[in-house]
């Protein structure tokens, strides 16, 4: 088995709900970091949806440094994978600026397009909350690994 780290609630990743949650604005039940920048994540992307590109390096070094904040996190509060552990495709960092992007989509989408535009929304990010989940719980069974994680 892999090794483990000692893990409470603000050690753990949360679901897909409290992520999803979190991106909706709701506040977090839980003191996670997680949670804490997906919420800020949103709050970017909706920045960026009325902001000039000329004007967007501030918010995109935000975005870059909450990624990194998610990525050190969730290292510290999940187990070392097998060697034998596929990588991802992306950083947890990366999964969650997606997801607060897609959020903010589907609220544009629902406020503003017609009903399709806003179906194809909500169904993709269904999806990226499924997708996530999946992330999640095969870090937590140790058989999948985060990109740029060594395996000592």
């Amino acid at each position: 088995m892999g090794m483990h780290r000692p893990m409470d609630s603000r050690t753990r990743l949360p679901g897909k709900d409290a992520v999803l949650a979190a991106c909706r604005g709701f506040p977090p039940i839980e003191d996670v970091v997680l949670l804490e920048a997906a919420g800020e994540l949103t709050a970017l992307h909706q920045t960026r949806e009325h902001t000039p590109l000329c004007a967007l390096e501030e918010a995109n070094w935000h975005r870059a440094r909450l990624m990194c904040d998610i990525d050190e996190w969730v290292t510290l509060v999940t187990p070392i994978p097998f060697p034998s552990a596929r990588v991802h495709t992306h950083t947890m960092g990366q999964v969650i600026d997606r997801l607060a992007q897609a959020t903010v989509q589907t609220y544009i989408a629902l406020a503003a397009a017609p009903d399709a535009l806003f179906y194809e929304a909500s169904v993709q990010l269904a999806e990226l909350g499924d997708a996530y989940q999946d992330l999640a719980d095969e870090l937590k069974q140790e058989t999948r690994r985060l990109p740029g994680i060594t395996i000592p």
